[in-house]
C-alpha cells in the first residue's frame, strides 16, 4: 500500500522550462559556447548539472564550476527561478493526496534553498511534508543520492509503501537504485517510451490518473 509519495520538482510539479533555458543560454553566451537547438536544452531541465552541462552543453572541465556559477548567479541571486508556474492540475493532486493522509516530499536535484524558494513563492509548499535537494557543493547531487536524503529524515518510511513521481529516465534510474517504485508522466520534458523503458511502473498524462493510481495502490 501506498502512503508516502515523493515529487520530483522540475517538469513534474512546475514548469521551469523557460527559466532554466534562459539561464542556460545566458551561461553558455558568456563562455562563447554555441547555443544548441530547443530540444537539446529541454533536456537539461531535471538532471544535475554535473550530468546535463558535459554531456547535452558540451561544457569543457576547466569552464564548469565558473559557468554553474554564472548559471546559479541569474537563476538564484537575480531570481530567475521564480519564473515558473504550477502545471495544470497539480495542485489539486496534492490537496488530494493531503486529504486522504498520504505523506508527500519534494525530492529534487535542484539545490534545496532554492527549491524552497520556488515552492514557497508558488504557495504549495504547505502541502509537504520535507524538501529536499541537493546540496550546494554537490556532495549530495544525483536523484539516487536525494532519495536516500528522504528517508534519512523520514527513516520510518518504508521503501515498499513509498513511491518517486517523476518525468525523466533520471528519477526513474534514481528510484531503481535506491529500491522505490517510480510512476512517470508526461506533462514533463521526459517520453513515455523513456520513461517505460528505464523501469516505470505506469506512465500518466494527466495528474488524476495519477491520484487513481496512488489510491488503488
Amino acid at each position: 500500500m501506498i502512503k508516502n509519495v515523493y515529487f520530483d520538482l522540475d517538469g513534474t510539479l512546475i514548469d521551469s522550462a523557460p527559466s532554466i533555458i534562459t539561464g542556460l543560454k545566458l551561461t553558455l553566451e558568456k563562455f562563447g559556447y554555441d547555443i544548441p537547438d530547443f530540444a537539446t536544452l529541454k533536456k537539461c531541465v531535471g538532471p544535475p548539472f554535473t550530468y546535463s552541462f558535459p554531456n547535452y552543453l558540451h561544457v569543457r572541465d576547466e569552464d564548469f564550476k565558473e559557468a554553474v556559477a554564472t548559471y546559479r548567479h541569474y537563476y538564484d541571486k537575480e531570481d530567475g527561478c521564480l519564473n515558473a508556474d504550477v502545471f495544470e492540475g497539480v495542485e489539486g493532486l496534492l490537496v488530494s493526496l493531503v486529504k486522504r493522509g498520504y505523506c508527500l516530499f519534494v525530492c529534487t536535484s535542484k539545490p534545496e534553498p532554492t527549491a524552497r524558494k520556488i515552492l514557497s513563492h508558488l504557495g504549495i509548499d504547505k502541502y509537504f511534508t520535507e524538501i529536499c535537494g541537493a546540496t550546494m557543493d554537490a556532495k549530495i547531487d544525483t536523484k539516487a543520492q536525494v532519495i536516500n536524503l528522504c528517508f534519512e529524515r523520514a527513516p520510518w518510511h518504508l521503501k515498499e509503501e513509498t513511491v518517486l513521481i517523476g518525468d525523466t529516465m533520471f528519477d526513474v534510474d534514481g528510484a531503481n537504485q535506491v529500491g522505490i517504485k517510480c510512476i512517470g508522466i508526461t506533462w514533463g520534458s521526459g517520453t513515455r517510451d523513456d520513461l517505460y523503458e528505464h523501469g516505470a511502473i505506469e506512465v500518466f498524462d494527466y495528474p488524476d490518473e495519477v491520484l487513481d493510481y496512488i489510491e488503488g495502490n
